[in-house]
């Protein structure tokens, strides 16, 4: 089993769900959020590890990004806050910046590592 982190993707919305912004620290669940009529490829976050509590989601271009990433993931992939949220422009509400990680077989390592170059700043490494 290997893992991959992604880093720098942003998670929006938490002033939707009632929260501010995310914890920095603490670990929190992502899952895709099935039958999003705006985003079919919408990336939800959530509190607990039973994908119940939704927190908020990931901006709209990662979880694009992310859709063809994402389908190696084996088990949960969680999420991370790396910093408070910032507010980019008047039009668009606050994001905050994030990394992603989950667990793949070593298979699929080639495969993923050609989507992911380009496309993210990543770090891939061998679980022991």
């Amino acid at each position: 089993m290997k893992s991959v982190i992604v880093k720098q993707v942003y998670a929006v919305g938490m002033h939707h769900s009632g929260v501010r912004q995310l914890d920095v620290g603490p670990i929190y669940y992502c899952g895709k959020e099935e039958g999003n009529p705006k985003d079919p490829n919408a990336i939800a976050v959530y509190e607990d590890k039973n994908l119940r509590h939704r927190v908020c989601c990931l901006r709209r271009e990662d979880a694009a990004k992310l859709k063809d990433i994402v389908i190696y993931a084996q088990g949960p992939y969680y999420l991370r806050a790396k910093f408070g949220p910032e507010k980019f422009s008047r039009f668009k509400g606050p994001q905050q910046n994030c990394n992603i990680g989950f667990k793949f077989n070593e298979s699929d390592a080639t495969a993923l590592a050609a989507i992911l170059n380009g496309a993210f700043i990543h770090t891939i490494f061998k679980e022991y």
